[in-house]
């Protein structure tokens, strides 16, 4: 929500101006943000964490860990 801020501090700090108004047509990065956006990228973002995860614990689940520990 603070990106237009965000980039004039870093452009302050850098002394580089990134968003010149007269090279570019806005001078500002316009951003609005919309609930529906976060619940679908923070529910795919489970999703994605959850499924990633599943294969190498499904893996783990049927190793005796006993047997795998002494089989040097």
């Amino acid at each position: 929500m603070n990106l237009t801020e965000i980039v004039g501090v870093i452009e302050k700090l850098t002394g580089k101006d990134f968003l010149s108004g007269d090279i570019y047509f806005v001078d500002f990065l316009p951003t609005q943000l919309q609930v529906t956006d976060v619940v679908v990228v923070s529910a795919t973002a489970i999703i994605l964490s959850l499924l990633a995860t599943w294969y190498p614990a499904q893996r783990a689940c049927k190793l005796q860990p006993a047997a795998v520990l002494s089989a040097r």
